[in-house]
């Protein structure tokens, strides 16, 4: 058969299709009709070529010895397979550069879960803001909820009246925001 000069491994289409999210199907079903279709063709292709009866070629052509040259010249002929030019291991360190990210990530995606985790924690188990006067706010640690009386600011109140001056005087005149 020629499709073991072709792939030397099998896919497993079972495992694949369960990985393949429900919008992508459609996509993931033509794509395995198109491999069937090739795999067919290849099949249905001999593994070697036919060999040539060049016997009959010489009783036909008067021409003495250009037979022979060409079946000299056809045996010798070696038409190479075509390698992976160093894909393979490109493609392999890549997908081990992509498993150490992806570790790194899901670290410090655990880290971060657990920050949020240990926050909420803390917000739960505080007394509502609602009814909280505002030494118990400053007792609990809002201060970047309550606003300084000594440092008059604009809503949303993220920047003293200080620095918004300094924000008009370096803005461009086109600028009206």
């Amino acid at each position: 058969m020629a499709s073991k000069r072709v792939a030397a491994t099998a896919l497993d289409w079972s495992v694949l299709s369960t990985r393949i999210p429900a919008e992508n199907k459609p996509a993931f079903n033509m794509l395995k009709a198109k491999v069937d279709k090739h795999l067919r063709a290849v099949n249905s292709l001999p593994a070697e070529l036919p060999a040539i009866d060049f016997s009959v070629y010489r009783s036909r052509i008067a021409v003495a010895g250009m037979v022979d040259n060409f079946e000299s010249k056809y045996k010798g002929l070696q038409i190479p397979y075509p390698s992976d030019q160093g894909k393979l291991a490109e493609i392999d360190a890549q997908a081990s550069e992509q498993k150490t990210r992806y570790a790194q990530f899901v670290n410090e995606s655990k880290g971060r879960i657990a920050a949020s985790l240990a926050e909420l924690a803390k917000w739960e188990a505080m007394m509502p803001v609602e009814e909280m006067n505002l030494e118990e706010a400053l007792d609990a640690g809002l201060t970047d909820f309550v606003i300084d009386p000594e440092q008059p600011t604009f809503y949303p109140h993220n920047e003293t009246w200080e620095s918004y001056i300094d924000r008009l005087k370096n803005a461009e005149p086109d600028d009206h925001h």
